[in-house]
């Protein structure tokens, strides 16, 4: 049961460090002019999932988990309306987003670092401390960055602060593997 948990959060811990190289490769290529449209089409997508989520709701048996599938689809689509009608909200949100993911991924990290990586006795527990405080750093970048005068400065700071936590959440991995204990006469 354990080692089911910690493959679940290995898959987990890999699939956002794929997304997250995804992401920011892929927003170091957009061309500025581009910038409208992704927010037009992540705007349709957020609309599509509130849909989705209202004609689940109607067709499932009412339990809180539909409520609460409910409010989280009526929420994206009212994003996505807010996306559509704002000029510039996608950048905007894109910049809080991508802010706030690194600032809480290091500050799991610095808790994880200090509470089970050190406890355990991991070498280089403090490598990953380092690596999570400077991700916190890098999200704080972003809201103060000097270079936002244009949108595609704006898309280059936030594609490599997603990068950069992709690779921290990568390197993370050494820390969040279970080790194998070579002391097997007994303790």
């Amino acid at each position: 049961m354990l080692f089911k948990s910690l493959d679940k959060l290995i898959r987990n811990a890999l699939m956002l460090i794929i997304v997250l190289i995804f992401t920011g490769l892929t927003l170091f290529l957009v061309p500025e002019s581009y910038i409208p449209f992704l927010g037009k089409v992540f705007a349709f997508a957020l609309l599509v999932e509130g849909v989705i989520q209202i004609l689940d709701f109607i067709g499932s048996r009412k339990a809180l988990i539909h409520y609460l599938r409910l409010f989280l689809g009526l929420l994206a689509g009212f994003v996505g309306i807010m996306l559509f009608s704002i000029e510039n909200m996608f950048l905007a949100a894109l910049n809080l987003l991508v802010g706030l993911l690194p600032i809480l991924l290091g500050a799991y990290g610095v808790y994880h670092a200090l509470i089970y990586a050190k406890r355990s006795g991991r070498k280089g527990w403090w490598i990953y401390l380092i690596l999570s405080c400077l991700l916190i750093l890098f999200g704080t970048f972003v809201f103060i960055n000097p270079w936002a005068n244009d949108p595609l400065s704006v898309m280059r700071v936030i594609a490599g602060t997603l990068t950069y936590s992709a690779v921290v959440y990568a390197i993370s991995l050494i820390w969040i593997w279970p080790f194998q204990n070579n002391n097997r006469g007994g303790s």
